[in-house]
């Protein structure tokens, strides 16, 4: 039986990975916010109706979300499951907050439009008011380096490796918070959209100890992507070979065992 487990982990070491960043790569995306981070007004987007589109400052709490809007995992549940929250904890958007999607690839408005209209379909008031926007690489890079957002394009599979947070903004434009996009509760929200409104400033939380790379790709989109997608046919072939490694383990313990149940009882 060890030796059948120490087959199967040399064979699935060996397996070819179909992912193209690295562990290296994957390890540098997250949200590092600068000490005075504040929303990058003054870029220039489109929205999802195709119209020019500055960012600017609001007098209420801006929930800020970047996405790829052709992403096939989770960019598209992270954008429900934050208006959702919003909507269950009672957060009225327009009154209480305004809520942007800044897009990391070149999809442009349709494709903006599309995510919304599939993702937001049975929250009809924030559909309404959500913001998507498009805007040059330029543009996009301005903004992730003024919140040291670190996104990485995987060009073989056209999709990015990108941190999956909300920001939340106070209308001074100053970061008041960072939350997980599929780890945050109402109630969380709505204490997070109060101390913006209050001027709370972003605090760092304590350094912790290195997750390694399981624990990184738990944390952003891309992880979601290399775990169900990307490296799928890797998976399923890895536990094919264990099902079948672990059969003939077992078949050969029961021959090993009635062998010698027959000496037994010859002797």
């Amino acid at each position: 039986m060890r030796r059948a487990a120490l087959l199967l982990l040399a064979l699935a070491a060996a397996l070819p990975a179909h992912a193209a960043l690295t562990p290296a790569e994957l390890a540098e995306v997250g949200t590092r916010p600068p000490s005075d981070a504040h929303l990058p007004i003054g870029l220039s987007f489109v929205d999802q109706h195709g119209a020019p589109y500055t960012l600017e400052a609001a007098p209420i709490p801006t929930v800020l979300l970047f996405a790829d809007y052709t992403c096939r995992h989770i960019c598209g549940p992270g954008m429900t499951l934050t208006a959702g929250a919003l909507h269950d904890a009672g957060e009225k958007p327009g009154r209480d907050y305004r809520m942007v999607v800044i897009g990391l690839d070149q999809d442009g408005p349709a494709k903006a439009r599309a995510l919304a209209a599939e993702r937001l379909g049975a929250l009809p008031a924030e559909a309404k008011a959500i913001t998507l926007l498009t805007g040059s690489p330029e543009t996009v890079a301005r903004a992730e380096r003024a919140l040291g957002y670190h996104a990485v394009y995987d060009a073989v599979n056209d999709q990015f490796a990108h941190d999956a947070s909300i920001l939340v903004f106070a209308p001074d434009g100053r970061l008041s918070d960072l939350l997980p996009e599929t780890a945050t509760t109402p109630p969380q929200l709505a204490k997070a959209i109060a101390e913006a409104k209050a001027g709370k400033a972003y605090a760092p939380p304590p350094p912790k100890a290195d997750p390694g790379i399981i624990g990184q790709i738990t944390a952003i989109c891309y992880g979601f992507a290399a775990a169900h997608g990307v490296y799928g046919p890797t998976i399923v072939l890895g536990l094919r070979i264990g099902g079948v490694l672990l059969c003939l383990a077992l078949a050969g313990w029961i021959i090993r065992n009635v062998r010698r149940r027959r000496r037994e009882e010859a002797a």
